[in-house]
Formats: structure tokens, C-alpha cells, sequence
């Protein structure tokens, strides 16, 4: 590499820095001091930033962060990865433990994990999971997916609180990352950082949004959707097949990104290999979900569709508790794009509401066509597929939710987490250090 590209990735490195930190800052510390207009705008910004800065650095490299071949380095490094999540592992969870003490398990609350605990219960009980869920004042269509409840299966035999099970799933995905970490030749200042660095995400939300984790369990996703990172680097295409699979049938927000990644498949791996990948999806859809809950009654999945829609509505008018005049509240956030549908266009907020889902799948699926003409265009270019598509996956993350009609702030937390994959796949020795 020639001094001048030399100078242009230590820029890079140091542009992802800051435009992950930032991205990080507008969810948590600096949650909407910029505005509900600037706010929004600057998150999407940032991590677009920060994608297009680690993909000019390791986008186009066959191997982004040199390979270590030492059995002795190796073993250090896998000692020190243990340690440090380890480390982090212990304190995240002596903080949380106060939180979910400070925000017991209230339909009244949220209806979340109350929601997840009625589909549990139903299964274990021999029950219609996917009947109507009746709660004081309001009735829920079920909606999630099996994936997105079943591994809370877990919690209820244990007797465990269904926060932990998300953090457990967190904490996995996690170490499964960290742990790539062991083959590569890198400084250990740099695997510690690196190891620490979903802790801090974490502690971040702890100290400025800790109702986050007191209501929800949006760690579980999380977690799903690291696995499903690491599996893009996997040569077997079962685990290909399963990583899609679990965020398929739990937070399926990547549905667009989806048909670009099997067409990169095609064309990199072959026909073949992207039809086994397919295959293990469309069995483990039909297994999980199709013949034990849609079998018999397919008006299960267009209800949910319809009860998203139902209360996308409810979301559009100032809640209850809300003082008269006030702007519904979860537009008013500071995260997501709503509020421009919201403030800037006339009619009744159902008519806003349907121009804002109008540019939802537009913006989606222009997301989508920007990701595929990327891969086509630089194929030929010496283009890294598998780091071009985590990075095409978090660009597309921030687009959808960016877009998305009910902004609640805990979903923004996918796409930022998503920085990690971003993050661990660039040398940053090699960009910030210059060589003798």
C-alpha cells in the first residue's frame, strides 16, 4: 500500500471512530438534543459514515486483518478474549440486575414481555399460542414470530426473569464474535477494545437509557442478528442457513437485504450452494412456524399484518397520559424520521401515516436496489463479498428503521449494535500505525 492510500485509511479508520461514537452519543447521552428533526438526521449520517468508512478500508481486501498463524499467539489471544468478555459479562449483569428489579414485568407498563410470557405459557399449557391476547383495556393480535418467543421457553421452565434469557442470547453472539478475534494478528490492546467494546454499548444504555432494559427485551434480536454477521464468514451452508433463519423468524426487519444476499450467494458460490443455504431456511421456516402454528389457520399471519397496521394508528395520536395539544410521543424522540411525515404534511394522521409507509417500502427497497447495483458494480473490483455484506446489512438496517412508521427508540438499537461486525473487521494497527 503506497503512502497516499496509507493516508486515506487512517482517515477512514479514524472517520468510523467518530461516526460510530456519535451514532452511539444520539442514542443514549445525546438522546434528541439536537432536535426531533436534526436528531433523526444526523443518526442516519453517521451510520452511513461509518459503513462507508469500513467499507473503503476492508471492503476490497481478501483478508481485511492479517491472519495469525502462531498456535502459541493464538492461544493468548483466545485467553485474553475469555477474560475480558468474561470481565464484561459480570459487571453488564450486576447493573441490570437493579433494572429489572426497578421495572417489574407490567403489562401497563409494556406489553411486551407480558406478550412473550402468554405465547410461552400457551405453548407449555397446550394452548393456541396464536389466539388474541387479552390484557386490562386493550386486546393484542399476536404478531411475533416463533423465534422471537420460543427461546424464552428457557425462562419459564428455569423460573429465570425472560430479561436474562435476552442477555444470555446477547452475551452468546457476542462471545462467538469475539472469539474470530483469536485467529487474527492484531495487538492485544487492540482484541481488548475490540472484546469491550458491546459492553460499552451496552453500559451506555444502562446509564442514560436504562429503561430500555426494564421494558424490553431487544437484546435477543441483538445477539441473533451478531450470529447471523458471523455465519456470512462460514463455509458450511447449514450455519449459513440457520443464521438466516433465526432472524428471519424473530426481528425479520432485513427482509429486502435477504434476496440480495442469496443473489450474492449465487453468484459467488454457486447455484448449488445457494440453494442448500435456501433449503435449510425454507425447511426451518415450515418446521418452526408454517405446520405447528399456520397449518390450518393461515389467517394467523395476515391478522398480525393487520394488527401492525392497527396500532402503527394508535402510535400517530398523543397517548393517554399525554397532556392535550402534546405530539404523539413516540415521534417525538429524536430517532427515526416519522415526525417529518408527522409535522410537515396536512390531513388527519391516518393519511400521514400511509404516506409514511408509502416511503418506507420505498426507501427500502431503493436501499436494497443501491445495495445489489454496489455489488455489481465493484465485483470485478476485487470486492470483499462477505464484508460487503454486513456492511450492506447495517446500511440497510439504518434505512428501514430510519423510515419506519413507529419509531420506538429501543429498535434503533439493531442497526447501531450492527457497528460491531463493522468494527471488528478493520486493522485498525494497520490503518493508525504508521510502519517504519
Amino acid at each position: 500500500m503506497n503512502e497516499k492510500n496509507l493516508k486515506y485509511q487512517r482517515i477512514a479508520a479514524i472517520v468510523l471512530i467518530i461516526a460510530t461514537f456519535l451514532e452511539l452519543a444520539i442514542q443514549t447521552f445525546w438522546r434528541n438534543k439536537l432536535g426531533n428533526y436534526w436528531s433523526p438526521a444526523f443518526w442516519l449520517f453517521f451510520g452511513v459514515l461509518g459503513c462507508a468508512a469500513t467499507l473503503y478500508i476492508s471492503g476490497f481486501r481478501k483478508s481485511p486483518v492479517p491472519i495469525n498463524l502462531d498456535y502459541y499467539k493464538r492461544y493468548n489471544n483466545a485467553l485474553l478474549i475469555l477474560s475480558v468478555c468474561l470481565f464484561g459479562t459480570v459487571i453488564i449483569a450486576f447493573l441490570l440486575s437493579p433494572i429489572f428489579n426497578e421495572w417489574p414485568v407490567d403489562a401497563n407498563s409494556s406489553d411486551i414481555i407480558p406478550s412473550l410470557e402468554l405465547y410461552v405459557k400457551r405453548l407449555l399449557g397446550g394452548e393456541k399460542v396464536y389466539a388474541p391476547m387479552e390484557f386490562p383495556g386493550w386486546t393484542v393480535d399476536p404478531t411475533y414470530f416463533p423465534l422471537l418467543w420460543a427461546p424464552y421457553i428457557f425462562s419459564e421452565v428455569l423460573h429465570i426473569d425472560y430479561r436474562w434469557t435476552a442477555f444470555l442470547v446477547f452475551i452468546v453472539g457476542v462471545y462467538l464474535y469475539s472469539l474470530r478475534e483469536v485467529r487474527y494478528q492484531i495487538p492485544y490492546t487492540e482484541i481488548c477494545i475490540k472484546a469491550l467494546l458491546p459492553f460499552l454499548f451496552v453500559l451506555s444504555f444502562i446509564i442514560y437509557q436504562r429503561q430500555t432494559f426494564g421494558l424490553t427485551v431487544e437484546l435477543m434480536p441483538i445477539g441473533f442478528y451478531l450470529i447471523l454477521s458471523l455465519t456470512i464468514f462460514t463455509r458450511t451452508r447449514f450455519l449459513m442457513g440457520m443464521g438466516i433463519l433465526i432472524c428471519l423468524l424473530s426481528r425479520y426487519a432485513f427482509t429486502l437485504w435477504l434476496p440480495v444476499y442469496f443473489l450474492m450467494m449465487w453468484m459467488e458460490l454457486g447455484f448449488k450452494n445457494m440453494f442448500k443455504t435456501g433449503l435449510v431456511v425454507l425447511v426451518g421456516v415450515i418446521l418452526l412456524y408454517v405446520i405447528p402454528f399456520l397449518w390450518g389457520d393461515w389467517e394467523i399471519f395476515t391478522k398480525g399484518l393487520a394488527y401492525y397496521g392497527k396500532t402503527a394508528v394508535g402510535q400517530w395520536y398523543p397517548q393517554g397520559w399525554q397532556a392535550a395539544g402534546d405530539k404523539p410521543w413516540h415521534l417525538t424522540r429524536g430517532m427515526g424520521f416519522a415526525i417529518y411525515f408527522y409535522d410537515f404534511l396536512e390531513g388527519a394522521p391516518e393519511a400521514k401515516l400511509a404516506v409514511n409507509k408509502f416511503w418506507h417500502l420505498i426507501g427500502s427497497t431503493i436501499a436494497a436496489a443501491m445495495i445489489l447495483g454496489g455489488y455489481l458494480y465493484w465485483r470485478k473490483k476485487g470486492l470483499n463479498r462477505r464484508i460487503y455484506a454486513i456492511v450492506a446489512l447495517k446500511f440497510y438496517l439504518l434505512i428501514f428503521y430510519g423510515l419506519f412508521q413507529v419509531p420506538f427508540s429501543y429498535l434503533f438499537m439493531l442497526p447501531l449494535f450492527m457497528s460491531i461486525p463493522l468494527i471488528f473487521h478493520v486493522p485498525f494497527r494497520d490503518c493508525l500505525v504508521k510502519s517504519e
